[in-house]
């Protein structure tokens, strides 16, 4: 059964680590031997698939591409420079996929939209992507729909991979913590939008440079790196290799446990294109959202969903970036995710069970699970374990209110928000 050699290779794997602490953080992402095979695919560029673009085009009649950031399934993304009567202004210009454009389930645009017509003193705003323009761009592989929002630096799964043990200060994880907070307070409460992918990927560094960042990169930019090759049709298609902007670290005699030198980082709430509107749940497009390892309980099983699977995923998210590594594995397998919770944070709520689509999978008709597991450490003692946190109390509470089995007793970003870890 694939849910049990999961299990198993897990139980052998990751509770044994060394004690980390922050001694070096300039470290270097490892080089790509061949950086074609972690870009988008040749066979994405077919109908329906990515927008043929390269640095150097005016898109939108108006928006000079300047560099590749990257790419996802449903896009490409690009950092252009507005130069529209003299604008000169930087954006993220996001392409999506012909398929993406065309799709009725997806409502990437109008979300934009409400997060930027809503609640403009709410301060949780400025922590959320924002729309800056948008257009249509036809191309030979259909017409693409064009997200132009803030220009950021690089994401939050990048940027740990710089410092040793890709574990962050416990001052600047508090700080970006509390912004997500707010930014989650803002979807939630303000504009009625559930994420349903919060992960480190989709969490962008603000550059403390303003605009002087995306000029001093774009000046010391050689050519960009290109690629060619043939799709399913034999087209020759040309790919660019991806380069986001990386956030500028503290200085070498920077305090990097002092709360002050973190005072300055802003992060944004990114990518909204698989979210749901908080009173329509039973319209998304899949009932499996969150990636696999930050898969709330009741989403792993079709226990009905909403606002609270987004703070389990956040909960996971800063437990990695305090950690260094993923509360479970990001391999694992999607039928896997109750067996790994059960483990981790025990039995299930009888009535969560009772009322999951799926649960037959995973449990008996009494409730308990219908394999013999190993018992893990508790949240408290991994982290007790292997990080040094001066006030590890009062995070481990922090954290345990998010990971809650039961999405009734988990807690909502209003409460987290004061909670005194925040605050410390």
């Amino acid at each position: 059964m694939q849910a049990m050699r999961a299990t198993n290779r897990l139980s052998r794997a990751r509770w044994s680590l060394p004690r980390l602490h922050l001694t070096v953080r300039h470290m270097h992402l490892p080089a790509v031997r061949d950086w074609t095979s972690v870009e988008e695919q040749l066979e994405g560029y077919e109908s329906g698939g990515y927008a043929v673009m390269s640095v150097g085009d005016i898109m939108g009649s108006r928006y000079r591409v300047l560099r590749k950031l990257g790419w996802g399934r449903y896009s490409t993304v690009w950092l252009v420079r507005d130069e529209h009567e003299g604008a000169s202004r930087y954006a993220a210009l996001k392409a999506l996929t012909g398929v993406a454009s065309d799709a009725p389930e997806l409502h990437e645009l109008e979300y934009l939209e409400r997060i930027r017509d809503s609640s403009p003193n709410h301060p949780g705003r400025p922590h959320v992507i924002q729309l800056l323009d948008h257009f249509y761009h036809r191309g030979p592989f259909g017409k693409h729909l064009c997200l132009l929002t803030d220009a950021l630096t690089e994401d939050l799964w990048s940027f740990p991979r710089r410092w040793r043990n890709r574990v962050l200060p416990t001052n600047l994880v508090r700080q970006i913590a509390r912004q997500l907070l707010l930014a989650l307070s803002y979807l939630h409460d303000e504009c009625n939008i559930i994420h349903t992918d919060i992960k480190p990927s989709n969490i962008l560094l603000v550059s403390p440079d303003g605009p002087v960042c995306f000029e001093d990169a774009v000046k010391a930019d050689g050519p960009p790196e290109m690629s060619t090759g043939r799709n399913s049709e034999g087209i020759l298609i040309l790919r660019t290799r991806s380069r986001p902007l990386l956030y500028p670290l503290p200085l070498e005699n920077a305090n990097l446990e002092e709360a002050a030198t973190w005072n300055n980082v802003s992060v944004k709430l990114a990518d909204v294109g698989v979210a749901c509107w908080a009173d329509k749940v039973s319209e998304h497009f899949t009932p499996l959202i969150q990636s696999t390892a930050l898969r709330a309980p009741e989403v792993a099983i079709g226990a009905g969903w909403g606002r609270p699977a987004d703070v389990w995923s956040l909960g996971c998210t800063i437990y990695e970036l305090i950690m260094g590594q993923s509360l479970f594995l990001p391999d694992m397998l999607p039928e896997s995710v109750p067996y790994f919770h059960t483990m981790q944070f025990g039995q299930y709520p009888l009535e969560m069970i009772q009322r999951g689509e799926f649960s037959r999978h995973f449990f008996k008709e009494d409730g308990s699970i219908n394999m013999s597991l190993p018992k893990y450490p508790s949240l408290a003692e991994k982290i007790y374990a292997n990080r040094a946190i001066r006030d590890v109390g009062a995070f481990v509470d922090f954290l345990q209110s998010m990971l809650v089995l039961d999405p009734d007793k988990r807690a909502s970003c209003r409460d987290l928000i004061d909670h005194e870890w925040l605050k410390s």
